[in-house]
């Protein structure tokens, strides 16, 4: 009987065992995985999901965010980007290949030296983190981001924001959310036939190169090719140009050159406006007490009427704003002292739009106030505002140096939410729609294009400061980091907001949604924790050990019974 039942047992374990191995077999051809996340987290969008079922050749991904004692959030961060990963590449079939590398595991310091200086070279930016150890905490030096390698050619990724204004615990959330997003842009840019072309108009006293170092440099980090036009002299039209910037002119355009910017508008060229319509600098403050704003006149006004939107002759006065040194007498010493300078407002965003969703404050210089239009064919979006206590000031007017020193007076700062960077997406009505003279349809018969009267779906992006793409330099002509205040030592948003402009202009996948994601990091109470600690403890470790001694008591039990002669 007993030998029966051996033989009964030894045939079920074998089918079991069989079964499993069969399961196994024919899983390993089919992927699924089942995501319950409230948010799905772990889905990728339809947007990423086409771009990786369509690539035709191998992607690798080198990721630096790994070592050994690594803080629990950068652990998470880790773990985050190892599994998207994963995603990655089951829905490329293969395609996308990825692995982490330790360059603390170069035993060389010279050569790990070497090594940390190619990548910031790169692009990639170090982070000093604490560490706990049994001595207390030391600092670690780690690169929190990726090198994205095809043919040659290789685009960083930061996977960590660094952001001021929500703390360690939302840029961690923030960098999770975005996942998705950096990698599958990068991936997008870097299959690219053709590199995006960036061109920065010239010829009207725009910002040059070294104002713009900083903001040029971002670019070509991201794959961006880079140029400059001079309407007089190069092709705007049928010169390959994804997208063009006008930053900070000073010079009134010609009908003639607004006619070349409009027509590259109907055919589907991008813009970025970055316009100053006030004569304002505080520069000027160096040779008097007191300045006079008044307009700038670059013959825009009608065209962008045209499209959409106004933008104002005045000024931007904002209660949130950042500061100025002025140079005071203390003890007899001068020494400088920071006051708050209402005429730069930093700007905050409002909206969950992907360019500004969850981005630092923006600081701004001098800024003119927008108006949106009634426009049924085109819409706006508002990407930057003032605080709600705000309010603007009509040119001409005197500014005096010395009025940062008195208090303002907060009742007279009763506007809210001034618009000052706006959207427009949709069909836009050409400007000369009804002025198409004959020398302008000459112009056009050299480079054999025929006149467009309305676009096709476009975009374009205004903003009332041509001074949010420029860089301070130091007093030996380095340039600081775009959006560094010198004097509060603030790091703002301005880089990350121009560059996510750009990118939005260009993105053809709307790949930019998966930047709308939302994601809940579900952490445990602390205080709960350490308050029931011991029952946690008895839940988790002595619930599991009593129910499998009592299984065990009723099984020893049961085959007594059932074995007994």
């Amino acid at each position: 009987m007993k030998r029966h039942y051996f033989i009964q047992s030894i045939k079920a374990l074998s089918i079991s065992i069989f079964g499993i191995l069969c399961i196994n077999f024919i899983s390993s051809f089919f992927y699924h995985r089942f995501d319950l996340t409230a948010e799905k987290r772990y889905t990728l969008t339809t947007s990423s999901k086409k771009l990786l079922n369509g690539l035709d050749g191998k992607i690798d991904i080198e990721v630096y965010l790994t070592g050994k004692d690594l803080p629990a959030g950068i652990k998470i961060l880790q773990n985050e980007t190892r599994e998207l990963l994963q995603e990655f590449r089951n829905n490329s079939k293969g395609l996308v290949t990825f692995h982490f590398f330790d360059y603390n595991s170069i035993k060389d310091i010279k050569k790990r030296e070497e090594f940390q200086m190619e990548l910031v070279k790169k692009g990639l930016r170090p982070t000093n983190l604490e560490v706990k150890s049994q001595d207390g905490f030391t600092e670690k030096l780690v690169f929190p981001g990726a090198i994205i390698k095809n043919n040659g050619r290789e685009i960083p990724i930061q996977l960590l924001e660094n952001q001021f204004s929500v703390g360690a615990q939302g840029s961690l959330n923030n960098s999770i959310g975005f996942l998705e997003y950096k990698l599958a842009n990068g991936i997008q840019k870097i299959t690219k036939e053709h590199p995006v072309k960036v061109a920065f108009l010239q010829g009207h006293g725009e910002l040059g190169i070294e104002p713009l170092q900083e903001f040029l440099k971002a670019l070509s980090e991201q794959n961006f090719i880079l140029d400059k036009l001079e309407l007089d002299k190069d092709k705007l039209l049928n010169n390959n140009i994804d997208i063009l910037i006008v930053a900070k002119p000073q010079k009134a355009m010609s009908e003639y050159e607004k006619f070349l910017i409009d027509q590259y508008i109907m055919n589907g060229g991008k813009t970025l406006w970055l316009l100053d319509n006030i004569i304002s600098d505080l520069d000027s403050f160096k040779l008097a007490p007191s300045i006079v704003a008044t307009p700038r006149e670059l013959n825009l006004d009608d065209m962008m009427f045209r499209y959409g939107v106004r933008i104002e002759h005045n000024l931007v006065l904002d209660l949130y704003c950042n500061q100025i040194p002025i140079i005071e007498n203390i003890g007899g010493n001068p020494q400088p002292k920071l006051f708050p300078w209402v005429f730069y407002p930093i700007a905050v965003t409002k909206n969950n739009h992907p360019i500004v969703k969850n981005l630092d404050p923006v600081a701004l210089k001098f800024v003119s106030s927008l108006d949106t239009l009634n426009n049924p064919d085109v819409r706006k979006t508002v990407l930057l505002s003032t605080s709600t206590y705000a309010r603007t000031q009509p040119t001409p007017f005197q500014l005096y140096l010395e009025g940062a020193k008195q208090k303002p007076n907060p009742y007279l700062f009763n506007q809210k939410d001034i618009p000052m960077a706006v959207l427009l997406e949709g069909n836009f009505s050409s400007f000369y729609k009804n002025q198409f003279t004959t020398d302008l349809q000459k112009s056009l018969a050299t480079q054999q294009i025929q006149f467009q009267a309305k676009s096709g779906l476009n975009k374009m992006i205004v903003i009332s400061d041509g001074d949010i793409a420029s860089n301070d330099l130091e007093a030996n002509g380095v340039p600081l980091a775009l959006g560094y205040d010198k004097y509060s030592r603030k790091l703002y948003a301005n880089k990350d907001f121009l560059v996510n402009c750009v990118e939005y202009l260009v993105d053809e996948n709307n790949l930019i949604d998966a930047r709308n994601r939302e994601v809940k990091m579900r952490l445990l109470d602390k205080a709960k924790v350490l308050e029931n600690k011991i029952l946690w403890q008895i839940i988790t470790f002595g619930l599991p050990l009593t129910l499998i001694l009592i299984f065990g008591i009723g099984y020893h039990i049961y085959r007594q019974r059932k074995y007994a002669k």
